[in-house]
């Protein structure tokens, strides 16, 4: 492989990276040459069965368990992806209840902040040698609810309100120790989790219809800009909430 799109000899770690978005990140890395650390919470399997495929497709993969709420496990990770080198960090990993905002319980509030906006910050901390030693990027993924109230979002839209600002305040401070900061702003796509809005068919209906695309998000389309944001095509791409909607938010 050949190109801007040519990742080889380099290492990438995505967080929530063996279902849905996550998955099919990791997978587009592992295609373009990278060596992709996916991270999981509980389900081993599906872990197991992501790596087999990306395996199966002659990519090289390694998976690695830590809860993204526990800073100390985020600092296992860390480590262990630092000690081999690291140069691309993708916070995709990400944890909500739909349900309104005033409905959400105090202890919700925080695992959400936590997991959605804290852990790309102990995530920048803990490989940050790494990626200045590799001249990396680093990638969060967000969604439109971060700057529109939508229904049954709760303390999510918020969260990814805080993960944009943070990765503002990131990449001002680490571009001139050479580490892009990005992140990509996706609309509604059809995954298992967001399937789990209680409203799901009747929002979905609606994005596509007031979508000049004229259909959902695709988890290959949220994949295609993060490859462009890891590529020697974005370098001077700093700071940026890559919106990816097919047009809906306009």
């Amino acid at each position: 492989m050949s190109g801007p799109f040519d990742f080889s000899g380099q290492r990438a770690l995505i967080t929530g990276g063996t279902r849905g978005i996550g998955a099919e990140i990791a997978r587009r890395l592992a295609a373009c040459g990278a060596h992709v650390t996916i991270n999981y919470l509980h389900d081993e399997e599906s872990a197991r069965k992501t790596a087999a495929a990306i395996e199966r497709a002659g990519g090289s993969v390694t998976i690695a368990q830590a809860n993204m709420v526990d800073p100390d496990a985020i600092a296992a990770l860390t480590a262990r992806v630092s000690a081999e080198g690291v140069d691309i960090v993708v916070h995709n990993a990400a944890l909500g209840s739909f349900k309104p905002l005033h409905k959400v319980k105090a202890n919700q509030w925080d695992l959400t902040m936590n997991v959605n906006a804290r852990a790309l910050l102990l995530l920048a901390q803990g490989t940050l040698a790494s990626l200045e030693s590799r001249k990396g990027r680093i990638v969060s993924i967000s969604s439109l609810g971060s700057v529109r109230v939508l229904p049954s979002y709760g303390a999510i839209g918020i969260s990814k309100a805080a993960l944009e600002s943070t990765t503002r305040y990131l990449a001002s401070e680490l571009a001139p120790r050479g580490i892009r900061v990005n992140a990509v702003v996706g609309g509604l796509l059809e995954t298992d989790a967001s399937k789990l809005h209680p409203d799901f068919d009747a929002l979905a209906k609606e994005a596509v219809a007031r979508t000049p695309l004229g259909r959902l998000i695709t988890t290959r389309d949220i994949a295609d800009a993060v490859l462009f944001l890891c590529s020697p095509l974005a370098e001077a791409v700093v700071g940026q909430m890559l919106v990816v909607d097919g047009g809906a938010g306009l």
